[in-house]
């Protein structure tokens, strides 16, 4: 249930018959109102609670209104204001704007004028209370997810693991497969929880990233090889051609091996018995950027092409590909195509998570598809000056 949100105002001004007259009318309108004379005795009575509405005049003596919205502020009050004044102008407004303020208005006022305003403001802050509600019930959930779900099914892919093994007593060829496939139903969960938390911190500005200088062709081959007994059980072949001669990026190595991982994943997923996915990585030099063929809705940033070589990674399978209109929007979360053929599943979360990670290594990906003949996932990220050959 939504706590009521009172709708008390607080008159900060030293005029008082400027006060009394917004004080009537704000009663007259079902408001309670109280009146501070100036800005150091509105701060006190602000600090008592109870306010949902400031209307602050910004000249006034002791302490002026604009040092008292910043005080306001970094209380870290939810206080709604608004700014009056009889000697404003545009520029002043501004900085109150800037300062957290929700309006301004000049002096003389129209009676009939502030009321929509303050109605206005008020439904503001009742409104940024409930996404604020919102906000933290989600951070609650995400928290859930990370200690109450995510843990017991470690748990579960542990105790199978050892049945798996035979640890507990002998199990056949079926019984074998069987387990695994538990395995992997628990681990495509468990990757579902790591991609949702990791985009929430993503998107909350928390998300560290350790980069430093790395081979990429020593990381594409060991995730390659994670996923080779995958790829032969789903009678897959799985082909990685390297270039012998590529950059080294700045990354950070586990966001990079996840964002391999997540796109091999859906390689395997999505690529029928008797097909093929092929990891190419080359090097790429500045004028020939072009050649790459960047879509327009990827975000490239800023001097990105003032660097003097990329690497450029591919995965391409040989699956039912992907609707042309949809290539934009699949790195969007929980978005999945309604036309990609093979529904195996999968929250739309993953290359959420790559888009976003490979933009905070200020790298790219994108992808290029046509229905019926497979899809190939790119991704380019500045090199360094030296290159590394095996």
């Amino acid at each position: 249930m939504t706590a009521k949100v009172s709708n008390k105002i607080l008159i900060v001004d030293d005029e008082p018959d400027i006060a009394l007259i917004l004080k009537l009318h704000m009663e007259d309108a079902g408001y309670d109102t109280a009146w501070a004379q100036d800005g150091k005795m509105a701060l006190e009575m602000l600090a008592e609670g109870g306010y949902s509405l400031v209307l602050l005049d910004i000249r006034m003596p002791r302490l002026g209104g604009v040092e008292v919205l910043r005080c306001i502020r970094e209380s870290g009050s939810d206080v709604a204001v608004i700014m009056m004044t009889a000697h404003g102008n545009e520029d002043l407004a501004v900085e109150c704007m800037k300062a957290g303020a929700i309006d301004y208005f000049p002096k003389p006022f129209a009676l009939d004028d502030v009321l929509p305003r303050v109605q206005r403001a008020i439904a503001y802050r009742s409104a940024l209370i409930e996404r604020q509600r919102l906000e933290r019930e989600k951070a609650d959930f995400v928290s859930m997810l990370s200690h109450d779900l995510k843990n017991p099914i470690t748990a579960v892919i542990g105790s199978i693991d050892i049945m798996r093994e035979g640890r507990l007593g002998p199990v056949n060829i079926e019984q074998v497969e069987y387990l695994q496939a538990a395995i992997d139903s628990c681990n495509e969960v468990v990757d579902m929880i790591d991609n949702l938390l990791d985009i929430n911190r993503f998107e909350a500005g928390k998300m560290q990233m350790n980069l430093r200088c790395y081979n990429p062709v020593e990381i594409v081959t060991a995730v390659a090889n994670r996923f080779s007994k995958a790829a032969e059980y789903e009678r897959i072949s799985l082909n990685v051609d390297l270039s012998a001669a590529v950059p080294f990026v700045n990354v950070d190595r586990n966001a990079f091996t996840r964002i391999i991982a997540n796109l091999l994943g859906n390689a395997v997923k999505f690529t029928p018995e008797g097909g093929g996915i092929t990891i190419t990585c080359q090097s790429i030099a500045s004028g020939d950027i072009s050649a790459a063929k960047i879509p327009a809705y990827v975000n490239i940033p800023e001097g990105f092409s003032r660097n003097r070589q990329f690497l450029l990674l591919s995965i391409s399978d040989t699956g039912d590909g992907i609707p042309a209109e949809d290539l934009g929007r699949i790195f969007e979360r929980f978005f999945q195509s309604p036309r990609s053929g093979r529904e195996r599943g999968g929250a739309g979360l993953g290359l959420a998570y790559c888009r976003m990670a490979m933009e905070k290594m200020d790298g790219l990906i994108w992808a290029e598809s046509e229905l019926g003949n497979g899809s190939t996932f790119k991704l380019m990220l500045p090199g360094q000056d030296e290159d590394v050959t095996l």
